[in-house]
């Protein structure tokens, strides 16, 4: 026995302090509040007067002065013991990195590296979330380093992700328009948002076509997030789409993206689901073998094949094929779609090679209240990302959940429809592989076996570099890549305002 009795004391009551008033990962006050803590400093004034009576009830007992010194360093040891096990195993809640779909990269994963945050370990990134990310130690480095780089400053974030904007876009006819795109009523106009002729769009500019052509059928507001703030949530609740600048958490992710060197160590050498298309059509279909359980059976039809082909491979092996010169870009050419995921509460269907650092990164498309892109967080399905090659046409589709897009490099064409236009444009039964999605090839409209597309009718929007497009549950689109860009986006929740559109067109 090292310690007298009144050292034993002492120290005991240093413990009780720190058991009282843990600091959790977040920075806050553990349990107690400021009432009990107040309370604890009191009891602890009170055996300070005490002096070393802390151990009197033991001598009322019988219990002589060696066996108390033995008695305490038992208990000294115990509570050691407990605050030691806390501490590892903080941080070991849903989403910590425990989980193996929640440890950052593959390589972690493989080699067993389950590293967390804890109490002077390693550098916590000041927006992650207690339940969702990556808590890898790699990871965490890799912040802290460029969170040193750039460090938060809105201004330069602005101006970073300006010198990222090659060309202005222009409406066609905005006289002919009852809104301004740019200063939008605070409260959706009558027929928002205006639409064309299919037809008239598409041969002012093909989907095959990705050279710019500046002079646009842009029918969307577009919301300053500092300014126009209440007007976005307007439209918002109103189930109307949507496009959102300037937001200062969106522009600082995309400076932090296009900041020379840093995708390449983020994305490291983890090997992500990779799609191959002969030519630039991409079209979404559910494989045969993931036909088991689904709500709805799919057919497969005798003549059918896979669209397109799947592989894993790294991001820099992807960009080895998707940074080509114009040479080697054409729709009769090689074409290439790579895919990430932060699975999130997902749980164990979600992809095994998942990137949790998103939820980090994208701190804007967080579960959480309060936010302008996640309206029912509890329904956010994950956070998805496609890394889309020059020429990447993604077919004409709805999702039967909400979307928020953002673009964090590059430029993305969008062609949208209305609900309203769901007969128009031709989709694929629910029981067939390409369910929800058009049949019809937008690049040559075959208007004599689908005639009812001459009377669809779309807008059209350039996302660039910062910005988000707010998109509602059934609403089409029709995505055509005009250089390498970097799109994610995160689904929250179904607005059933225009579902039985959808139902009376078969879904």
């Amino acid at each position: 026995i090292l310690f007298s009795k009144e050292n034993i004391v002492s120290i005991l009551m240093q413990r009780r302090s720190v058991n009282s008033d843990v600091v959790h990962l977040d920075g806050e006050e553990g349990p107690s509040n400021v009432r009990s803590r107040r309370y604890m400093q009191h009891r602890r004034r009170q055996r300070r007067k005490r002096g070393s009576g802390g151990f009197d009830f033991l001598e009322r007992m019988g219990i002589d002065a060696n066996a108390q010194v033995v008695l305490a360093g038992i208990v000294l040891l115990c509570l050691t013991a407990a605050v030691v096990l806390k501490m590892r195993l903080s941080g070991g809640s849903k989403g910590d990195g425990r989980d193996i779909n929640r440890i950052g990269s593959n390589k972690e994963r493989k080699e067993g590296k389950h590293n967390h945050y804890g109490r002077g370990e390693q550098y916590r990134i000041p927006e992650a979330m207690r339940e969702f990310g990556d808590r890898s130690s790699r990871y965490a480095e890799l912040r802290e380093e460029y969170d040193a780089l750039l460090p938060p400053d809105p201004q330069r974030s602005r101006q970073a992700v300006q010198s990222l904007i090659k060309r202005t876009y222009k409406q066609i006819d905005p006289s002919s328009m009852s809104y301004d795109i740019y200063n939008c009523p605070l409260t959706p106009p009558p027929g928002y948002p205006m639409q064309w002729k299919v037809t008239e769009v598409l041969n002012n500019w093909n989907p095959d076509d990705v050279t710019p052509h500046t002079d646009i059928y842009q029918g969307l507001c577009v919301f300053d997030f500092e300014v126009d703030f209440e007007k976005a949530l307007n439209y918002r609740e109103a189930e109307l789409p949507f496009i959102v600048r300037n937001d200062p958490e969106v522009l600082r992710a995309t400076e932090r993206w296009n900041y020379p060197g840093y995708m390449k160590k983020l994305m490291d050498d983890d090997k992500h689901r990779t799609e191959y298309s002969k030519n630039n059509h991409f079209m979404y279909f559910v494989p045969p073998k993931a036909n088991v359980g689904r709500k709805h059976h799919v057919n497969t039809p005798k003549d059918w094949k896979p669209p397109h082909k799947e592989f894993r491979m790294t991001y820099e092996e992807w960009l080895s094929h998707a940074d080509t010169t114009d040479d080697n870009l054409g729709p009769d050419k090689p074409h290439w779609y790579h895919r990430l995921i932060g699975c999130g509460s997902m749980g164990k269907d979600c992809d095994h090679f998942s990137s949790e650092y998103l939820f980090d990164e994208l701190t804007f498309l967080q579960p959480v209240e309060d936010k302008l892109y996640v309206i029912e967080p509890e329904e956010q399905k994950g956070i998805h990302c496609r890394f889309g090659m020059k020429g990447v046409i993604a077919e004409n589709h709805f999702d039967a959940t909400r979307n928020a897009i953002v673009l964090l490099g590059g430029e993305r064409r969008y062609l949208l429809s209305h609900p309203n236009q769901c007969e128009n444009l031709a989709l694929y039964p629910k029981d067939h592989p390409s369910a929800r999605h058009s049949a019809i090839d937008w690049s040559n409209p075959d208007l004599e076996t689908f005639p009812q597309f001459d009377r669809a009718t779309v807008n059209e929007v350039v996302m660039q570099a910062g910005d988000v497009l707010y998109l509602p549950t059934y609403w089409f689109h029709h995505i055509i890549s005009l250089e390498i860009n970097y799109q994610c986006n995160a689904r929250s929740g179904v607005g059933e305002e225009r579902y039985r559109l959808i139902e009376e067109c078969g879904f």
